[in-house]
């Protein structure tokens, strides 16, 4: 017996669950979301089984048949939340668990309509990265074990509920004043993507695969913003294959949503603070949309491993934007990168191991972790890896490695082993092991900077963004300006909140603006067109 993830009750010798699906009730009154979630497994099991769990009322675990099964809830961990273990009759091929979430649920944030954008209606949101989706479903609550799901989730009449998944139909609910909207995940992908929105929402068509979602009040000014997103999707086609996931949809969060966006499959999750009015702050979408190959298509397998997923995206990212916009973009995203991780190296010290890109994470919180390190260090191999084994090289292993892992959860060692056989040669040329397991910066550091703007053939930019203070794994960082040399364009950006505003010529949409008052109304307005400033400390998932 042995645990496969530091942050996860799940054993490898245990089954593994292969699809969920869920039966939820929204209950605003109580803060609480009620039903059951069951477990279809892999194969008919017998034994313990045991799931994660964080703060949830346990009712009952039942077999397919209706049967009692016993299940015992261990002691609480500050990090991890319980163990609930469940013991398995013989031939189990599924076990359905009737729970309650508690008020306090870290997944889920409960939002008055006084914190909405049409102070009507209340709304929710779930965030279930990096180990929360623990505390809005019982499961095996690591990135190793991916599942399908389906989901009936009943909300009152007047608010609409969305998912990371597609739609599947609308009936009335069982009780009164109420509404079930049904919905089906094929794809399998770590429990972290699990998500959940409930509010008032209008949907606007944005083509024939991509729909943008957001309160009526500023529905129309997020399809305009992000009317060009088929325009990235077809460039991200071009780098990385073909986009796996069917429709590329989006909701436009109210303004307490804690990130610039966060990479839900299906339904990306947005902070109106991107609704600009000029659609200068649209890129911050290329993360996202990248991680629908780097991070949702081929996934690390641990937050040991968070590089895997942010270090490829970053990188992802500028290529993106680099095809777009043109190398300036890029060179600007490289630059206020390297500004942002000299800082978390200085916060954790060159010594720490949490500048490794391997971490060892027993015991300590992934949200507490959380830094550019993985982001930056991350997408400078990446660079150096591009780098040495030439753009045209490493663009064939890139797809020779989505092809590979497709639908999958790897490791570090496992990325090892794989670009050893594919590029022989290049992980010792770059000193790979050191990268890895190595704390600081190592010596080839500089270089790897320079590749990512050698390969958007420019040179290294003549100016440095001004300091400011270090953000925290949780709290919001001092604004900084940051001097956008191609045009002058000062902008006042703050990494966790998302806002930004400038002042130029450029004329939006008539009336729109972002949501939620002044603090998030940026009005983005450059003289040209204005780059945003990618990665300041990581503004987004």
């Amino acid at each position: 017996m042995a645990l496969i993830d530091p942050h996860s009750c799940a054993d490898s010798v245990q089954p593994r669950t292969r699809h969920v699906v869920l039966n939820l009730t929204v209950d605003f009154a109580a803060k609480r979301l009620e039903g059951d979630a069951t477990l279809v497994l892999s194969g008919p099991s017998a034994g313990p089984l045991d799931l994660d769990a964080k703060g949830l009322e346990i009712r009952s675990v039942t077999t397919g048949t209706g049967a009692a099964v016993p299940f015992s809830l261990g002691p609480s961990d500050p990090i991890l939340g319980e163990r609930l273990r469940v013991e398995l009759p013989p031939g189990t091929e599924a076990v359905t668990v009737r729970y309650a979430t508690s008020p306090g649920a870290a997944a889920l944030q409960w939002l008055s309509p006084e914190q909405t954008a049409g102070r009507k209606q209340p709304f929710l949101f779930s965030q279930c990265q990096a180990i929360h989706a623990r505390s809005m479903v019982p499961l095996q609550d690591t990135a190793r074990i991916r599942v399908t799901y389906d989901a009936a989730v009943t909300v009152p009449d007047g608010l609409v509920a969305v998912m990371s998944a597609g739609p599947d139909g609308v009936r009335p609910g069982a009780a009164p004043g109420t509404t079930t909207f049904l919905f089906r995940m094929p794809q399998p992908i770590p429990t972290y993507l699990i998500a959940l929105a409930v509010g008032s929402l209008e949907g606007r068509d944005l083509s024939p695969r991509s729909r943008v979602w957001a309160e009526p009040e500023v529905v129309d000014a997020s399809a305009w913003e992000f009317a060009g997103i088929e325009e990235m999707i077809v460039k991200a086609e071009g780098l990385f294959g073909p986009y796996d996931w069917d429709r590329y949809d989006m909701i436009v969060l109210p303004p307490s949503f804690p990130y610039g966006g966060m990479e839900n499959p299906r339904m990306t999750f947005l902070t109106p603070t991107l609704l600009a009015g000029d659609r200068s702050l649209v890129d911050v979408v290329a993360h996202e949309l990248a991680h629908s190959w780097t991070g949702n298509l081929v996934t690390n397998a641990t937050n040991e491993d968070f590089w895997l997923n942010e270090g490829f995206t970053v990188w992802a990212e500028r290529r993106i934007l680099e095809t777009i916009h043109g190398p300036e973009a890029a060179v600007l995203g490289w630059a206020i990168g390297q500004k942002a991780l000299d800082e978390s190296v200085e916060r954790f010290g060159a010594g720490s191991p949490l500048t490794r890109l391997k971490t060892d994470l027993k015991g300590i919180d992934p949200d507490e972790a959380f830094s550019s390190v993985p982001y930056e260090k991350g997408a400078r191999f990446v660079a150096l890896l591009e780098r040495t084994a030439g753009r045209a090289a490493f663009d064939r292993f890139l797809r020779s490695y989505m092809d590979t892992f497709r639908f999958t959860s790897i490791s570090t060692e496992e990325f090892l082993a794989f670009l050893d056989e594919k590029l022989p040669g290049v992980s010792t040329m770059v000193g790979a092991k050191e990268w890895f397991y190595e704390a600081g910066m190592p010596a080839n550091a500089r270089a790897a900077s320079n590749a990512g703007l050698a390969l958007s053939r420019t040179g290294w930019p003549l100016w440095i963004p001004p300091a400011r203070r270090p953000a925290s794994s949780r709290g919001a960082s001092a604004p900084a300006e940051v001097p956008c040399p191609s045009n002058g364009f000062r902008l006042a950006a703050s990494p966790r909140d998302g806002r930004a505003s400038g002042e130029g010529q450029n004329e939006g949409p008539p009336g729109a603006q972002g949501a939620g008052g002044p603090e998030a109304q940026g009005s983005g307005r450059a003289q040209n067109r204005m780059i945003r400033p990618a990665e300041v400390s990581n503004w987004f998932r």
